[in-house]
């Protein structure tokens, strides 16, 4: 019965505003439908961010958590914290779509409090100090890239990038371990991009691996690396796509890395659509909230104008949309997306339509 009422959550669309301009396609959105099961209960997940997820070679899905937030559901549906897990996991055993929703397998200690999926030594549970996953890759080992956050103050938003790094595991769940770079855990420091935002393995044998980078100050892009699957471990094999030099598209010289989307916030995704023949990727608006989406014929670009996909309210809190290529359907005609309001992640289909 309670996949029944999903599907048809999910399958109650909402028209376009109008034909888009553009090439872009006329499209349906579904109304969203919240992944975590909000029902009334103690020591349950009432929020989590970041929401990156993998397919798994054997079959389902492994999410990659910024955050999880336990605390309890009341009855008159409130929310009360109990605590925050910093950079966690999540698997589902099903890659459907519609059955995402309360789904989710935390990787856990004995009680059932999430485990910090990037922290092997115990000095490293500090608070002061935080692994965030974001991206990730399946090439023989599970690749997670994340950010390295350092806190200043006591409020839970104080805290700053100190650097980008990559670890690695034989399991999904885990354990990880956080490859180093001259003796740091940062294989791209505070001043470098932070890649890892996004990742897509495509067909010509490189991943790719967008970062978010300043392109002036106060403006902000994402910048382009890419890697073959086999060396995701080691920075030395990665290049840089670069608009600066004048013998080639790609540079050894991160210094050299040129911002290639504009205007993409730290989280999004990227992901070669059949259906519009086209790159797309996938972003919070800073500007307004909403999902957009942008279109190019290469990863490098050049990237067309933004399409806005779902508008958001602010006082919804609206972040972290990414589209997860898990779950698209057909050719590409079926994307799905998530994207936290209050620190709850909604699903939305997408169905561009001819």
């Amino acid at each position: 019965m309670k996949k029944r009422i999903l599907l048809l959550v999910l399958s109650t669309a909402l028209p376009a505003a109008a034909q888009q301009a553009g090439n872009f396609p006329a499209f349906e959105v579904s109304t969203g439908t919240p992944l975590l099961a909000q029902s009334v209960a103690t020591g349950a997940v009432v929020g989590q961010g970041g929401n990156y997820t993998l397919a798994l070679p054997g079959g389902g899905v492994l999410w990659l958590l910024s955050n999880v937030w336990l605390g309890e559901v009341k009855g008159d549906g409130e929310s009360a914290v109990w605590g925050i897990v910093d950079g966690a996991a999540a698997i589902s055993k099903s890659t459907a779509p519609l059955a995402q929703r309360g789904a989710l397998t935390y990787v856990a200690d004995e009680n059932g409090w999430p485990l910090q999926l990037l922290s092997g030594e115990m000095k490293e549970y500090s608070q002061a100090r935080r692994f965030w996953p974001r991206a990730a890759v399946a090439a023989g080992k599970y690749y997670v890239f994340y950010s390295v956050l350092n806190n200043y103050g006591p409020d839970l938003y104080d805290y700053f990038r100190v650097g980008q790094g990559v670890a690695l595991a034989e399991r999904p769940q885990g354990p990880y371990e956080k490859v180093r770079s001259s003796g740091s855990y940062c294989l791209w420091n505070d001043i470098e991009p932070a890649f890892g935002s996004a990742a897509w393995t495509d067909d010509d044998g490189w991943v790719y691996v967008y970062g978010r980078a300043m392109n002036s100050p106060g403006e902000y892009g994402a910048a382009l690396a890419r890697v073959k699957p086999e060396d995701l471990a080691s920075r030395e094999k990665y290049s840089y796509y670069s608009q600066e030099t004048a013998t080639a598209a790609w540079s050894e010289d991160v210094s050299e890395a040129s911002v290639v989307i504009e205007g993409v916030p730290e989280e999004f995704s990227v992901s070669y659509n059949e259906f519009l023949k086209s790159y797309i990727a996938v972003y919070t608006d800073a500007d307004s909230g909403g999902v957009h989406l942008r279109t190019a014929s290469y990863p490098w670009g050049p990237w067309g104008g933004a399409l806005g996909l779902i508008p958001c309210q602010k006082e919804d809190y609206c972040e972290g949309a990414k589209e997860h290529a898990v779950f698209s359907g057909g050719q590409g005609e079926r994307i799905f997306v998530t994207l936290g309001k209050k620190n709850v992640p909604y699903l939305y289909e997408i169905l561009f339509r001819k």
